[in-house]
């Protein structure tokens, strides 16, 4: 970044030049990248424009990385040929937004599907296949996230606290609906709360609404038999625990030391 910033101040650009910084999709975690839960949905967000954002602060706009190209091309003075999804991060329309999307469909070889809807204080989770298990199994998950391998080993053996368990269960519920203010975790499903019936029902409806508008076609039946297999657990006790010994001499390196990554070709 240093780099690039040097050449904008050098060519005379960087008092001329938007700049976006932006994360990967979701933080490399069990209940991270992948899912739906806010740790699989937020990404860091910088924006650097002279004369225009006023430095150091903080915005806490829902905003998507969709909106992102909208905004590049309204700043340039580009009118696309077909209408955007994406709303220009400096105009109303994204700041006073009520709801943003998010979707999740194959990973790979992993077969699975969710649509959510969120708010600031509701989100709703569908899970068009709830009959597969959350942690089904993915090749990239259980070759970079060491803590996988350590928490199949405590549930197996009955060591998880209750909120811990419930990620490793064998089958997800359809619906998934949380009080983010009152439940930032993401842990309490209130979606059989009668009490959350009518705001259930709202979300529901606004998230077929968007369903429909960028033409969701749902899960069709070859894609719900397709893929990976999904049999849970994906491997057995023994198997975890000696998975769990081949990790330890790459998790417990030395800081600068080079050991070699147990399922990767490249040394980290």
């Amino acid at each position: 970044m240093g780099d690039i910033l040097k050449r904008l101040e050098k060519e005379g650009l960087a008092e001329n030049t938007l700049i976006f910084l932006i994360g990967d999709n979701g933080r490399c975690h069990i209940r991270g990248k992948q899912f739906l839960y806010d740790p699989g949905l937020q990404v860091p967000m910088i924006i650097k424009w002279p004369g225009k954002v006023a430095p150091a602060q903080v915005n806490t706009d829902m905003v998507q990385t969709i909106d992102i190209t909208a905004t590049i091309l309204d700043v340039a003075g580009a009118k696309p040929k077909h209408e955007l999804q994406g709303k220009n991060l400096f105009e109303e329309e994204s700041k006073n937004r009520e709801y943003i999307f998010a979707a999740r469909g194959r990973m790979g070889g992993t077969h699975d599907a969710m649509r959510t809807i969120r708010s600031k204080k509701y989100k709703l989770i569908h899970n068009l296949m709830p009959e597969r298990a959350w942690l089904q199994y993915s090749g990239y998950k259980e070759d970079m996230y060491p803590m996988l391998t350590e928490m199949n080993i405590m549930y197996m053996e009955g060591k998880l606290n209750e909120n811990q368990a419930k990620f490793f269960a064998p089958a997800k519920p359809e619906f998934e609906l949380f009080d983010i203010e009152k439940d930032p975790y993401e842990l309490n499903n209130l979606a059989n709360d009668l009490h959350y019936g009518d705001v259930k029902d709202k979300l529901l409806e606004e998230l077929y609404v968007w369903r429909k508008s960028i033409k969701d076609e749902g899960v069709s039946q070859e894609f719900r038999e397709g893929g990976l297999s999904s049999k849970y657990p994906t491997r057995t006790l023994e198997e975890w625990k000696e998975r769990y010994e081949t990790w330890k001499p790459w998790v417990f390196r030395e800081p600068k030391s080079k050991v070699k990554h147990p399922f990767v070709k490249k040394n980290y």
